[in-house]
């Protein structure tokens, strides 16, 4: 990584390079705001910029504020006078990650960078599970699609304020990711991250589990207990499927939001929470609020500026480089060394729906490490997926009129059992896709919940198989 230091007293620069230098930066020099703003136009791959802010022809802060409407990416650090807190609030509000104090100490130095190290890392995955980053000779951070330049855009203007956000999308989309990335590269990334499945805690235990209980407020409750949000207290709390929250449920929430106070079951005294609320669903919020299934002034408070995931389907320019991505993966993770992958499975992978996205591919692809025994994956790695090539791939042998039919097994060619096993195998995609959850499942399926749960007994599949499968 690149970067560049900015001041006008060269003693302090040679210090600063030293220590850069020792964990591998490359390291370019400006000596004011001015010189600092031309070079990161000319090179767009700094990824750090470390720079004071009383310098000639141009300040700091105001160098700051122009490198970052070039370039929104770059992690900013200030250097300011000891003791001169003003400058630093006015240049982390202005975007800066941090700032440093005069003398600049070695080891503060470097954990900051380690810390914008973490958050770049944290961006960079999200970018792989929803979202494509990369930089383009303009310098702009843009996705594979236009839906994806649109979702990062939006997510480097909410990674500047503190308001609640709404991520919204399809299971496997990678939201937790995004959560994880806005909380990282916030003012907030040095407090608690703390993740809720709303749709895996059961409804008597929510209130409890979210805002903590007094000792004896309930029974089994033998001792007092913080809830979620007093642990993300100075940080950022994601609420995964908040459309699964029930209305009581979710009065409580929008009192949090407007009021910032909690209180624990068994106690009538409220208690104060510092905490940014990031919620997600791949639920119609809209409809739920039509049918009163959702309070329309908590979705209105939450969808302020909101986050949109499109689906794996409607971005398949993007698998080629997910699967790249994935190969290295799991080559580490495997101790594999797979040099890519064959064309007609790329195209059968091209060609799939994805119902599960990302998280989807990523288990067909690690199912695909594991079954093949050659430097390349193979179409026949591949069995999950290949269904889906029918009119796609090797049509020739596909299409073959009555001499195919006459070489087909007569057992094929029974309807009860073919139907059979097409329903044991769409559930089982269904199942692995939504990793066990039966509620989602039969919802995207558009199965009943009683229908789904008489096929599970007849083909004896045990949803808890797949509770593990993805992330």
């Amino acid at each position: 990584m690149k970067a560049l230091i900015v001041d006008d007293d060269s003693t302090l620069r040679l210090t600063v390079r030293a220590v850069l230098e020792s964990k591998g930066f490359q390291v370019l020099e400006a000596v004011d705001g001015v010189m600092a703003v031309e070079m990161v136009q000319r090179t767009p791959d700094i990824g750090v910029v470390i720079l004071d802010v009383n310098m000639p022809r141009m300040s700091g802060l105001t160098a700051l504020t122009k490198i970052k409407e070039i370039n929104p990416a770059i992690f900013c650090i200030v250097a300011t006078a000891y003791g001169n807190m003003g400058d630093a609030i006015i240049a982390i509000r202005s975007g800066a990650y941090d700032y440093i104090q005069k003398p600049v100490e070695a080891e503060r130095l470097l954990k900051i960078l380690g810390n914008a190290t973490q958050a770049n890392n944290m961006v960079l995955e999200a970018s792989y599970a929803s979202p494509q980053l990369q930089f383009d000779e303009g310098r702009t951070m843009i996705g594979a699609s236009s839906s994806l330049q649109k979702v990062f855009d939006v997510m480097y203007r909410l990674a500047k304020v503190d308001t609640s956000v709404l991520i919204r999308g399809e299971s496997g989309t990678g939201k937790e990711l995004v959560a994880r990335a806005l909380h990282f590269n916030s003012h907030r990334k040095a407090g608690p991250f703390v993740a809720v499945n709303c749709a895996a805690i059961p409804e008597s235990l929510i209130e409890s589990e979210l805002f903590g209980h007094e000792k004896g407020a309930f029974t089994g409750a033998d001792k007092r207990k913080n809830g979620r949000f007093q642990q993300a207290d100075g940080g950022t709390i994601f609420l995964d499927e908040i459309g699964d929250v029930s209305l009581a449920t979710q009065v409580k929430l929008l009192r949090v939001l407007q009021e910032r106070c909690v209180t624990m079951v068994g106690s009538n005294t409220e208690s104060r929470v510092d905490v940014r609320v990031i919620a997600a669903t791949h639920k119609p919020l809209e409809k739920m609020v039509e049918s009163d299934l959702f309070r329309g002034d908590l979705f209105f408070r939450l969808n302020v500026l909101p986050i949109v995931l499109p689906p794996l389907r409607e971005r398949k320019e993007d698998i080629p480089a997910l699967i790249n991505y994935l190969i290295k993966k799991f080559n580490n993770s495997h101790k594999r060394k797979i040099e890519g992958i064959e064309h007609d499975a790329l195209n059968a992978l091209i060609a799939y729906s994805w119902p599960g996205n990302i998280r989807e591919l990523e288990n067909a692809m690690e199912r695909a490490f594991i079954m093949e025994s050659s430097n390349t994956i193979q179409l026949s790695s591949l069995s999950d997926v290949t269904l889906a090539q029918e009119g796609s791939t090797k049509t020739s042998g596909v299409r073959q009129g009555a001499s195919a039919v006459q070489s087909t097994d007569e057992s094929e060619l029974n309807f009860p059992a073919q139907k059979e096993k097409f329903e044991r195998e769409f559930i089982l995609k269904a199942l692995k896709a939504y990793r066990g959850r039966i509620n989602q499942t039969a919802e995207a399926t558009q199965m009943t919940k009683v229908t789904l749960l008489r096929k599970l007994e007849k083909f004896g599949i045990d949803p808890k198989e797949f509770y593990t499968i993805g992330s």
